[in-house]
């Protein structure tokens, strides 16, 4: 917009600012605010890009943080009572997340990132208890992050009654029955706010017991952990137990409602040739996993778990979806919401089982593994 001065000044001036005989141009004044017009333009564009680069904000709820096993193959010979046990720091989902968002050229806004090209993302990891959890999601809501990801059916649980009143997509890993759950009207129109990768953890319980057989011929009493009404453990012991019937496997199957009871369970029993552990799809089991796996490595009795990361911590073997990819799937959800996707339009995608050995894990436990076996699996960890 030219001030009525200017407009004065441009009457009586032809295309080269010369005189036609009216008022001569004031052309320092010109010259200022054709200037500052400029400036303002280059001001203006770089704020509008900023705007609709803004940088994601993703929120994190899990159970935890999980200790880590320590190796012992055998008894060991003393531990001290104030060592420090190793904790997880990052769970394998949001690693994935991470690796796979890199991937479609996002980048996580660290201080080493700066000035490297592409959308900018935060991640906010919080791990706890149940309570402590249902407080990081009441915080991310005031904030208003733009995204949460919750790992595992008790954490998407809690995000979704904490988000009722808002629209705040939710990201689902970890969960066995999105529908049955009650997260998504249907994996392929889950409608709502939530979407995300459906495990198959259940699923598999019963290939779990025949893979198992097949690494341990001897196997005779399986050993099963859980809590008690927990569902998808429920669900899997129907399908563990149907399973070893028709082996003639024994099933052992100890109620436990806490870390301390896990601990005890394992330190009173009577452990016997032909024993197994099988690990169920159970939050609480899972998040215990430590004490579980150094059981089988200091007594020798063999374990099977039910997500890859389990062997890569001592397990003989694990039949499952892995962690890692279920992550790196939902990096994909986060790319599509992010530019413009509806959750709900979002088909709830499986992740397919792995099949990963650990002969490191057999050494130990004095399991010779046929190479049937060794040929089927996915992964072999040397």
């Amino acid at each position: 917009m030219i001030p009525a001065k200017a407009a004065e000044t441009f009457e009586g001036v032809d295309g080269i600012g010369r005189s036609r005989g009216g008022p001569r141009i004031d052309r320092g004044w010109l010259r200022c605010t054709l200037y500052l017009t400029i400036v303002g333009l280059l001001i203006t564009i770089p704020t509008l890009g900023t705007a609709q680069e803004k940088r994601i904000e993703i929120g994190v709820l899990a159970l935890g943080p999980r200790t880590v096993p320590v190796w012992h193959c055998g008894p060991p010979d003393y531990r001290l009572a104030s060592a420090e046990r190793p904790r997880e720091t990052m769970p394998f989902y949001v690693l994935g997340l991470r690796d796979e968002l890199e991937k479609l050229k996002y980048v996580e806004d660290r201080p080493e990132n700066a000035g490297k090209p592409g959308r900018r993302f935060a991640l906010d990891v919080r791990m706890g208890t149940i309570k402590e959890i249902r407080e990081y999601a009441r915080e991310f809501v005031r904030r208003h992050v733009d995204m949460i990801v919750g790992v595992a059916s008790l954490a998407v649980r809690v995000a979704q009654e904490e988000t009722r009143d808002s629209a705040i997509p939710i990201l689902m890993t970890g969960v066995s029955d999105p529908v049955g759950d009650g997260f998504v009207r249907s994996l392929a129109r889950p409608g709502g706010f939530i979407t995300g990768v459906s495990h198959q953890l259940v699923q598999g319980s019963g290939k779990r017991v025949e893979l198992f057989r097949e690494m341990v011929p001897g196997l005779r009493r399986l050993i099963t952990l859980r809590q008690p009404a927990y569902g998808p453990s429920e669900k899997s012991m129907e399908e563990v137990r149907a399973v070893a019937e028709q082996l003639k496997i024994e099933v052992l199957d100890w109620i436990v409602t806490s870390r301390e009871e896990v601990q005890t369970a394992l330190a009173k029993a009577q452990w016997e040739a032909g024993d197994g552990i099988m690990i169920l799809p159970d939050s609480l089991i899972i998040s215990n996993v430590d004490l579980i796996l150094e059981t089988s490595l200091e007594q020798r009795v063999p374990a099977i778990g039910l997500q890859d990361f389990m062997a890569d911590w001592g397990a003989l073997g694990a039949y499952g979806p892995s962690a890692y990819q279920a992550g790196g799937r939902d990096a994909l959800y986060v790319d599509k919401i992010s530019k413009g996707a509806k959750p709900g339009d979002l088909p709830v995608e499986p992740v397919d089982p792995t099949f990963v050995i650990n002969l490191k894990a057999a050494e130990c436990l004095g399991v010779p593994l046929p190479l049937e076996v060794l040929h089927q699996a996915d992964r072999v960890i040397r």
